[in-house]
């Protein structure tokens, strides 16, 4: 094992899924990781776990330096990797980083991250009747719950204003709000692609469909289902955004299809 650099530019968090590359799947803590050839893709550093983009999932979350350019190889590689890169981008492109400690992933959804997992993880065993189950249990209040919550998360960031009082069923993501986007990071869209995932894997073959704008979209039982699921993510991952009478509209679905995950909430 190469000895950790004692000079380290840069601290952040380092997120490895099934579609990383090689070098990066095969490392473990204390390890030094270093880009095979100094070109593209580079690796990502985030220096925050709300700046992780998770697009997708499941996966491991280290902590991670970047290891300094010793030579002038590694420090043109450096400046090449940096090319075009803002001051507020919040991650870092390196050409080598030392691995210091994994952690759970559940810190990227937030303070009741392990809520959030434990709903995602709901998502990826869903089947059809399980769509159907959710779907027809869905509170008929449920969006206009979901969409309050969001604004209540809005009303906390100054520079949002914009952004409130609209509404936000469905909302996934609102590049720009804050830090990480979502009341829970990247956990609302995390939620949205399993649920396609697992309609595609065990929905039947009606459950998609092209709409006007030529894009792919999930149908019913599957796309209220993700609703729902969404609406769990929402209280159990940011309950300070859901009075009681908000908390049981946005979980019934949830308490009816899985009672026996209902300590989640």
């Amino acid at each position: 094992m190469k000895e950790l650099a004692d000079a380290r530019a840069v601290a952040g968090f380092v997120f490895v899924t099934d579609e990383s590359p090689v070098y990066l799947k095969a490392a473990a803590v204390g390890e030094r990781v270093t880009l095979p050839l100094f070109k593209p893709p580079w690796i990502v550093v985030d220096h925050t776990p709300e700046r992780v983009l998770v697009a997708r999932w499941p996966g491991r979350l280290f902590r991670a330096h970047v290891v300094s350019p010793a030579t002038d190889e590694e420090r043109a590689a450096m400046a090449r990797a940096a090319d075009n890169l803002r001051s507020d981008a919040g991650y870092t492109r390196a050409i080598a980083v030392d691995l210091l400690e994994e952690i759970s992933p559940s810190v990227l959804f937030g303070p009741q991250g392990d809520a959030v997992i434990r709903v995602i993880e709901a998502v990826i065993a869903l089947d059809e009747e399980g769509a159907r189950k959710l779907a027809s249990a869905r509170h008929p209040a449920a969006d206009r719950e979901y969409s309050k919550a969001w604004d209540r998360w809005l009303a906390e960031l100054p520079k949002a204003a914009h952004n409130r009082n609209q509404d936000h069923a469905s909302t996934l993501l609102i590049p720009g709000a804050g830090t990480s986007g979502s009341p829970i990071g990247h956990g609302f869209a995390v939620v949205w692609h399993m649920l396609r995932k697992s309609a595609r894997l065990r929905g039947r073959a009606e459950s998609f469909a092209v709409d006007e704008d030529g894009d792919e979209a999930v149908l019913d039982p599957w796309r209220t289902a993700g609703g729902a699921l969404l609406d769990a993510a929402m209280a159990f991952g940011a309950p300070h955004l859901v009075d009681s009478h908000a908390l049981a509209v946005l979980t019934r679905a949830w308490n009816v299809v899985f009672p026996s995950l209902d300590e989640a909430s």
